[in-house]
């Protein structure tokens, strides 16, 4: 695996269709509770075609009368085409782990595009004034190879 100059085309980036949900009923009984933001990433790589998919998930979750419940899902995926894209990801106990650099520049636009995505599916929602929170994309990769980091990014609505 390489850590080099890397040559990235973003292809295309959009919202996974019908994967954006929101729980009206469990928005409509959501009072004070904290809301946290819990974050899923799919790395789907296609080395014939030196191609890279990222999908890119949030979920907000609240406990509601004991009950954790999922508030909204939503997910984007995003395709680039890598150069040499073997040189940048080795498959670590059966799992793909790509450069880390590469990585983080993917996230980031990824990130960007399901944050949009946040945005325009709450507005006129009482989720409208919480948008995706800043995401430290050094813990998130900690978290996708090496297991949970504390800090579950919970906010107040």
């Amino acid at each position: 695996m390489e850590e080099s100059q890397v040559k990235i085309t973003l292809l295309s980036i959009g919202e996974v269709p019908d994967a954006t949900a929101i729980n009206r009923s469990a928005l409509r009984r959501l009072g004070n509770q904290t809301v946290t933001v819990d974050m899923n990433v799919r790395v789907i790589p296609d080395l014939d075609t030196s191609c890279i998919s990222l999908v890119v998930s949030c979920s907000y979750i609240a406990t509601i009368g004991f009950i954790r419940t999922r508030i909204l899902v939503s997910s984007v995926i995003a395709t680039f085409e890598v150069e040499d894209l073997r040189k940048h990801i080795v498959t670590q106990n059966g799992e793909i782990v790509v450069a880390g650099q590469l990585m983080m520049t993917m996230l980031s636009i990824a990130v960007g595009a399901l944050r949009g995505v946040v945005a325009v599916r709450t507005q006129g929602t009482r989720l409208r004034n919480t948008p995706l929170p800043i995401i430290d994309l050094t813990a998130l990769m900690y978290r996708l190879h090496y297991g949970r980091v504390p800090d579950p990014g919970a906010h107040r609505l």
